[in-house]
């Protein structure tokens, strides 16, 4: 499923496709797309400065240390994007009750052209291990996802931190960067609850250097 996403970008019922192995089918029938993926794979081998380093999690899952993913990315990875539909999309906290995760997705720098003044939230790092992060403004700290993200050790839920500087750059919509599980530090208020999120693998310095307060 996550290969048919990276590669169409849209459920099968919008490409006429009823299954996966038509995915395929379709691909492999198109030889010159084919050898253009064949370059891309082999460019973006010699390129990348992701390490592969896969985060430690209570459950199988593929995404890799400060690689980039799309929001449909992760709901495939995650089990919520099907063929049918690419699951839920155009908000910041995603719930996936399967696997009991809290994938939490964050813009750091935000325009009032692309964000609406309810979800201007103050997501920031403090430093390359601690953000700041506001749930969404309709979140209280007695309500179901509340209280699943302040215990959510106690409750056996993982929280996953997906991040990116700007939503988008030249026009295009930018990926955000996997900065893998994160712990509750503190947290107070509500409407939003205001959290503070403690991060079990330091991001890269330079998005902390981009997006730190004063920075």
């Amino acid at each position: 499923m996550f290969i048919h996403y990276r590669l169409w970008g849209k459920p099968g019922a919008k490409l006429g496709t009823a299954t996966i192995k038509n995915s395929f089918e379709r691909l492999a029938g198109n030889p010159s797309i084919l050898a253009d993926l064949n370059e891309i794979l082999e460019w973006a081998a010699t390129e990348t400065r992701i390490s592969g380093i896969p985060a430690n999690l209570s459950f199988p899952c593929t995404f890799e240390l400060h690689a980039q993913y799309s929001n449909v990315d992760i709901t495939v990875a995650l089990g919520l994007a099907t063929l049918e539909s690419a699951g839920q999309t155009g908000v910041g906290v995603l719930h996936f009750r399967d696997v009991k995760v809290y994938a939490l997705l964050i813009t750091f720098q935000k325009t009032e052209r692309e964000f609406s003044p309810s979800t201007m939230y103050a997501d920031y790092p403090i430093s390359r291990e601690l953000l700041h992060w506001e749930s969404q403004t309709n979140t209280t700290q007695n309500s179901d996802t509340g209280q699943n993200l302040i215990n959510h050790r106690k409750r056996g839920y993982s929280i996953l931190i997906f991040a990116r500087d700007v939503k988008k750059r030249d026009g295009i919509t930018v990926p955000f960067s996997y900065l893998g599980p994160a712990d509750l530090d503190d947290y107070e208020r509500e409407r939003p609850i205001k959290v503070i999120w403690r991060l079990r693998y330091p991001m890269p310095a330079e998005m902390f250097e981009e997006n730190r307060r004063g920075g």
